[in-house]
């Protein structure tokens, strides 16, 4: 049976879009692009691939005392593309308080992990909890096989799990995923094969940007279907991994350890407020921007994109949404 064609990358066409990533910033991607797989005319068909490396928080103490994979950023994005928000969603976020158990543990992600557990099967229990919430668009773990995040930096150093990662200090020269053998999701490959646009999302950039392209035929599926793939860009840097690093060092370290190539980034273009940037700096960010038209000979594509009304760094829904889509017919393609 004959694949069906790929539609041209054009922002007033249905496009098939897969975004790429981990924890908030999947999430704030994919709830600002919600509402263009929503609409009734041409909606594009949105597909969320969700890095799996995570082992800290309820995340990591369920993966440690029941085994499978962490289930927190698959709850964050299920979240995220609930079509109205309900009282069921609301739950999802919800932690156990006190000294117990069950303390810190988010609901969400204990009704995930179970639903997993009845149904044997992750892919079938985010379809089912999906279909509960209401959601728009698909979203799949990257693998279902429990992986580990090591690095290695520039000293010999070793950091073993997404945690010891995320507090290490780049540079970095090594970064790849245990057990190496392990398989992607048959479903996330065939989605980046028949994708119309690659969208690496905001997030931490070793530990959730790039965990996913650390799976070598997630990098295959990527280059094999054509697909331009934008990037969009952290509006700070983070404490640890990425402290100290500029935009181009961001975008080094996707080409290196990714093996993507990517058509053009959207940066911030937004100065952030002074009370905003001193908060930041005094844990270790600072904002990142860029007054360059091309890194790298990646365009870069500045737009205003920060939540004026938000009391940390987030990228505005209505503005990011209105930056990608701007941006797409100026992407190149092939």
């Amino acid at each position: 049976m004959a694949e069906e064609p790929r539609q041209p990358p054009h922002a007033d066409q249905p496009l098939r879009v897969v975004a790429l990533g981990g924890g908030t910033g999947l999430a704030a991607l994919l709830g600002a692009l919600k509402r263009e797989a929503s609409r009734g005319r041409d909606p594009w068909t949105l597909t969320g691939i969700v890095t799996v490396s995570d082992n800290g928080g309820s995340s990591g103490r369920l993966r440690e005392e029941l085994g499978g994979i962490p289930p927190g950023d698959l709850r964050n994005c299920l979240s995220a593309l609930t079509q109205e928000a309900s009282p069921l969603s609301d739950l999802l976020g919800y932690r156990f308080k006190g000294d117990g158990s069950l303390a810190g543990h988010s609901l969400g992600n204990l009704m995930l992990w179970a639903l997993a557990d009845l149904t044997g099967d992750w892919v079938r229990a985010i379809r089912q909890l999906s279909n509960v919430l209401v959601t728009v668009g698909r979203l799949y773990p990257s693998t279902v096989v429990p992986v580990t995040l090591c690095a290695e930096d520039w000293e010999g150093v070793r950091h073993v799990g997404e945690t010891a990662v995320g507090a290490c200090h780049p540079p970095i020269s090594r970064l790849w995923l245990e057990p190496r053998s392990a398989e992607p999701l048959p479903e996330a490959v065939l989605a980046l094969l028949r994708a119309d646009l690659v969208i690496l999302s905001p997030g931490s950039l070793y530990t959730s940007t790039i965990a996913n392209l650390l799976l070598p035929e997630l990098q295959e599926a990527i280059g094999f279907s054509g697909a331009p793939v934008l990037y969009v860009a952290n509006l700070m840097t983070e404490p640890g991994e990425s402290a100290g690093l500029d935009l181009e060092d961001h975008l080094v370290a996707i080409s290196s350890f990714g093996k993507v190539r990517i058509s053009g980034t959207i940066v911030n273009s937004t100065p952030a407020p002074g009370d905003l940037v001193q908060r930041y700096r005094e844990e270790g960010g600072e904002p990142l921007s860029s007054m360059a038209d091309r890194i790298m000979g990646v365009p870069i594509f500045p737009y205003p994109l920060l939540d004026p009304e938000a009391r940390v760094a987030r990228h505005h829904p209505d503005l990011l949404n209105r930056a990608i889509r701007e941006v797409i017919p100026r992407l190149p393609v092939g």
